[in-house]
């Protein structure tokens, strides 16, 4: 019967728990404990580079430079087809080159945050060989598709008048300057694949004809601006 007393008296202080203080029995005092309450999940702090939200914003940077670009040919369409306006293949090629300048800089941006910190003017010195170093070795394809785009822009703004106010073009220089774009076009497909593996620092698969493709699209787009500045220069009438 003791045993049976005991057990009900505990039974009814369970029954009498809810919620604050819980009273147990330990050995002839109660003793109050509190429940520990449910608390909520601690967010992990996420670093910089290595966290999913700065991969997404460096795609997000991509597909702005990306959308720069296109509205260049897009323009370039409909300059020569609808609108035409003076300084209409400098304004185009100007397009095309601001998105492969912002995208070279995002590989300088990576370099920098890659730098580990260090003091004094050797650290100094030592950090900014280091980033060269590393537009360099990366953004060859880059600086080839930029120096394409600024010798373009020069032929176009010295010969915007004739470009604009003559009715006499001749016909290889809308040949010329659609196998231009086209070129460089391919070109610039094939950098942005590249700045996308270099911001992401995942290995894309590799296909081996990309490199020849890229080579023979830079030397065809070569010969089309030596040949659309020849005309310009020397060949002003019909052919």
């Amino acid at each position: 019967m003791p045993n049976k007393k005991k057990f009900g008296k505990r039974s009814k202080l369970k029954r009498k728990m809810k919620g604050g203080n819980v009273p147990i029995d330990a050995g002839s005092e109660v003793v109050n404990k509190p429940i520990p309450t449910s608390q909520p999940p601690i967010s992990r702090s996420v670093e910089g580079g290595k966290s999913s939200y700065a991969k997404l914003s460096d795609n997000v940077y991509v597909s702005v430079i990306m959308a720069i670009g296109l509205m260049g040919v897009l323009w370039f369409m409909i300059s020569r087809s609808m609108i035409k306006h003076k300084y209409s293949e400098v304004l185009s090629y100007s397009l095309l080159a601001v998105g492969v300048f912002f995208s070279l800089s995002l590989i300088i941006f990576k370099g920098v945050r890659q730098i580990k910190p260090s003091d004094g003017i050797i650290g100094a010195i030592k950090n900014m060989l280091f980033v060269t170093k590393y537009l360099a070795v990366r953004s060859v394809p880059g600086l080839l598709i930029l120096l394409q785009l600024a010798v373009l822009c020069y032929i176009m703004y010295n010969h915007a008048d004739y470009i604009f106010t003559s009715e006499n073009i001749p016909k290889m220089f809308g040949v010329f300057n659609a196998i231009t774009i086209v070129m460089i076009l391919g070109q610039c497909w094939v950098w942005k694949d590249k700045v996308k593996e270099i911001m992401s620092n995942i290995k894309a698969p590799t296909n081996p004809m990309i490199l020849p493709g890229f080579i023979l699209a830079s030397i065809l787009s070569g010969i089309s601006i030596s040949q659309l500045y020849i005309i310009l220069e020397y060949l002003r009438t019909d052919c």
